[in-house]
């Protein structure tokens, strides 16, 4: 439903922007189209504004799937590491085993633009650590991408690795997809899965 609103606000901007062209090419009175336009763009402004203000981090437990149409993921398990190998966090490493699944009825799947992070009550956020990841990939093997293709019902794993700091508290992983665009669709409720 959110998508639906957000497609039709852009739909309804678009159809009114060619008419304001043909209007202007016209030689014709654009004023009530352009009104029209902005009383779109303000209103929708407006809902998405209320929207994110609104939504809040649910969490739910490990092994629950969060699915982007037919592509899901969760968190199976964390662990937390003084130390990969040699290598030492500036904070504590969090290794965290993803599961993906396609759900799909008929064709393969490949995420979009997928993103794990690990968040925070205070709004601070933390993505993968490279040098972590070397580290648990060298005692471990390559890990499979997020963005990984995934046959009809194909399930894979695969585990990243964070660097979080020791004082930071009430931490959540958040998985998300999609390009940039799905920022400007309505925000709801999302799923969070607690970790400490």
């Amino acid at each position: 439903m959110d998508a639906l609103l957000f497609f039709a606000a852009v739909i309804s901007i678009f159809i009114l922007i060619i008419r304001l062209i043909i209007k202007l090419i016209k030689q014709k009175n654009i004023i009530s189209t352009a009104k029209y336009i902005g009383l779109i763009f303000l209103l929708y402004s407006i809902l998405w504004t209320i929207f994110y203000f609104k939504s809040t981090n649910k969490t739910v437990p490990l092994d629950t799937d969060i699915c982007f149409d037919d592509w899901c993921a969760t968190v199976k398990t964390y662990e937390k590491a003084e130390k990969i190998d040699t290598q030492i966090p500036n904070g504590q490493f969090f290794i965290l085993t993803i599961k993906m699944t396609n759900k799909a009825r008929g064709i393969a799947q490949k995420p979009s633009d997928p993103r794990i992070h690990i968040i925070d009550d205070k709004g601070n956020i933390w993505g993968t650590s490279t040098i972590g990841q070397n580290a648990l990939e060298k005692l471990q093997g390559q890990q499979i991408s997020l963005d990984q293709k995934l046959e009809l019902h194909q399930s894979l794993e695969t585990k990243l690795v964070f660097d979080v700091p020791k004082n930071a508290i009430n931490l959540r992983v958040l998985i998300e997809e999609g390009p940039f665009i799905t920022k400007l669709v309505l925000q709801s409720d999302k799923p969070v899965f607690k970790i400490q």
